[in-house]
């Protein structure tokens, strides 16, 4: 089931213009309408879906997920962007459009979420409707929050639709508060959202996943333990036969291994694409068939920055995951325009760069357009649930596990890639376990901070950055400060 045509809400903290979609026969499949009376609206249940589906959509958009990655994978030592960036450099300044991009697509995403929260319980609908509504909603308010509180730290915690009878100009919330609400959230899409996976729509398994690695990021070990292992003993995912089947149009979108993920339509209306092949995909090689293909996010590379370090240093002899993960000269891939006979990547590189992402790079096809092609973006896969289960174990086994069961399930992660298997599991091997996994999929900071301030600045010291601590906390925009008086910046700032 796809995503098609989007109604555009165009809210930040303070402002919300809410565009709700009719109702139609398929939950992800309606028209936009716009000038809908909130009196007569809200009431059925095809109203709360729509409602509904208007918060879904904001992850599909350009601030959301189409960029995000400016954000929460630039600054990390698996990428960089091409011929360099304030972010890269860590000396971004609070007008940065990329920071106040990233901050109002998510409360955009809160603000529609907020609003279904609210509306729900007086609409006619049954009990069971309103709950799995409101479940669905606070899942959404919850994965909004969680990017949030961990790329600015305190935040504004925003819970009702606004208003003009509400005091809109709130001051940051503790990171304290905004974990508590973000795991009150996630409890309760956990309690009132089915199991059996719907194309698109957030699952209770989704929500023990997000739950898990909130727990996990909060040592919190047991918790996230236990989280993981209900998901796996649940029996609804399974791992892909191939890593490459994450990757190919074939077989990419809501298969088994997917916990969840943003659905995108393609040749849509604007925004109904995805749009990391535009900046992804190496510049001037013809890929896209259009105009796009940009190579804007490159691996790190030993050639640019320090050996040792980067993305081009961490793999075993054989593993799979390169392949899909990075074009590197030598590579050849069958399935990027076949029609074409495929795509060499060049000996001396692309676009500037010795090497260039592959994830996300599909190629040409009447389904691609201009920064839009069809495949689904992975928000959560089962994969990372294993990890996760794994990373809590070893810390709750003072940081070494020799058990076989724990062990045999990262086995499978690294059978399927081609390398060879596991006697035990310690720190070390978890991260860079994870680091091969899920490389280029804003993952890789977040584990970063997950270290600790002092250990997160050494590494990227020695990854050859220069900062201190008070740049793993990017700034809260200028142009919010300017608006709301009670919100104070980001030390360093």
């Amino acid at each position: 089931m796809k995503l098609s045509k989007i109604s555009r809400a165009a809210s930040t903290l303070f402002i919300s213009a809410i565009l709700l979609a009719s109702c139609g026969e398929e939950f992800l499949d309606r028209q936009p309408i716009d000038q809908i009376s909130t009196e007569s609206f809200y009431r059925t249940e095809a109203d709360m879906e729509s409602a509904l589906l208007a918060a879904y959509t904001a992850i599909q958009s350009q601030q959301y997920f189409g960029e995000g990655w400016r954000i929460d994978e630039v600054p990390s030592d698996d990428s960089r962007q091409n011929f360099g960036s304030a972010i890269d450099n860590f000396s971004v300044t609070a007008g940065a459009g990329e920071v106040l991009n990233y901050w109002t697509g998510r409360y955009r995403l809160i603000t529609l979420a907020n609003v279904v929260i609210d509306k729900a319980p007086n609409a006619e609908i049954s009990e069971e409707v309103m709950n799995r509504v409101i479940g669905e909603a606070r899942f959404l308010r919850a994965i909004a929050y969680y990017d949030l509180v961990r790329i600015f730290g305190d935040v504004p915690l925003v819970t009702i639709p606004p208003g003009l009878e509400q005091d809109l100009l709130l001051p940051r919330s503790p990171v304290s508060e905004v974990y508590d609400l973000i795991k009150e959230d996630l409890a309760n899409a956990a309690s009132f959202l089915p199991a059996e996976r719907d194309n698109g729509r957030a699952t209770s398994g989704a929500a023990k996943s997000y739950l898990a690695s909130v727990h996990l990021t909060l040592r919190e070990y047991e918790s996230a333990r236990d989280l993981a292992l209900d998901v796996i003993n649940s029996g609804v995912y399974e791992l892909m036969p191939d890593y490459g089947d994450l990757w190919v149009r074939e077989t990419a979108d809501n298969n088994r291994e997917s916990v969840f993920e943003v659905q995108f339509a393609g040749c849509e209306s604007w925004g109904t694409g995805n749009m990391r092949q535009a900046f992804f995909a190496p510049w001037n090689q013809g890929i896209t068939k259009g105009t796009d293909g940009w190579g804007s996010l490159v691996p790190t590379d030993p050639r640019e920055d320090n050996p040792n370090t980067t993305a081009t240093d961490i793999w075993e002899e054989g593993d799979q995951r390169r392949y899909w993960s990075m074009m590197e000269p030598g590579n050849y891939y069958p399935t990027l325009n076949p029609g074409d006979g495929g795509y060499q990547y060049p000996d001396d590189g692309a676009g500037g760069a010795s090497s260039n992402i592959k994830k996300y790079v599909i190629g040409g096809g009447s389904d691609v357009c201009f920064m839009s092609t069809s495949q689904n973006g992975s928000m959560m896969r089962y994969s990372e649930v294993i990890l996760i289960y794994a990373e809590a174990i070893v810390a709750l086994s003072s940081g070494l596990s020799l058990n076989q069961s724990v062990v045999d399930l990262v086995n499978g992660l690294r059978t399927r890639a081609g390398v060879e298997p596991l006697e035990f599991l310690d720190q070390e091997i978890i991260e860079l376990e994870r680091r091969r996994e899920f490389m280029f999929e804003s993952k890789r900071w977040f584990d970063i901070l997950r270290k600790g301030e002092a250990e997160a600045v050494m590494l990227l010291r020695l990854h050859g950055r220069t900062l201190d601590e008070t740049k793993l906390l990017f700034p809260i925009p200028a142009s919010e400060l300017e608006i709301n008086p009670n919100l104070t910046q980001n030390p360093g700032y």
